[in-house]
């Protein structure tokens, strides 16, 4: 007598539980592709804001020296719409409004890697004792799509 006791997987069985794992896979896949285009646009939105924050900080900071120095605190502070650096003592004209650069860490206007980001400081001085101060940050997103941040605040002569 003889027997057939040989063991394993037909053609056909192989072949389906390769479609049935494709089947899987690919969920997973534009997961994975969704998950990486999410964390992209997080990353330039907090980059974004932190420097949308950073050009109204930089602005207090030159409010907070005038003061120091015994000098109104709107001096130096004019209306109009300026570019600023992380470690500006006075507001740069704003010149076509060029992109940031990354530098050791920080971002400005001169060397280090470009980046996407272009950065403008708006003061409009509401009355004799306010002044209103707006950043705003913007860049291509990443189907070129224009983004933007903005930041708001106002600055009292309190003292």
């Amino acid at each position: 007598m003889i027997t057939n006791s040989q063991k394993g997987f037909t053609l056909v069985e192989t072949l389906v539980s390769l479609v049935i794992l494709t089947v899987a896979l690919i969920p997973i896949l534009n997961l994975s592709t969704s998950a990486s285009r999410v964390n992209s646009n997080l990353q330039d939105n907090l980059v974004a804001s932190g420097l949308a924050q950073e050009g109204i900080e930089v602005i207090h900071a030159l409010r907070d020296t005038n003061w120091f120095s015994n000098q109104a605190f709107d001096f130096g502070l004019s209306n109009g719409t300026y570019q600023v650096e992380w470690d500006s003592t006075t507001l740069l004209s704003f010149g076509g409004n060029p992109v940031l650069n990354l530098n050791n860490g920080k971002y400005t206007y001169s060397g280090g890697t470009p980046t996407k980001f272009n950065r403008t400081v708006t003061i409009t001085k509401v009355n004799t004792g306010e002044l209103k101060v707006v950043s705003q940050v913007t860049w291509q997103g990443r189907s070129n799509d224009p983004k933007s941040i903005t930041a708001e605040d106002h600055l009292f002569n309190w003292k």
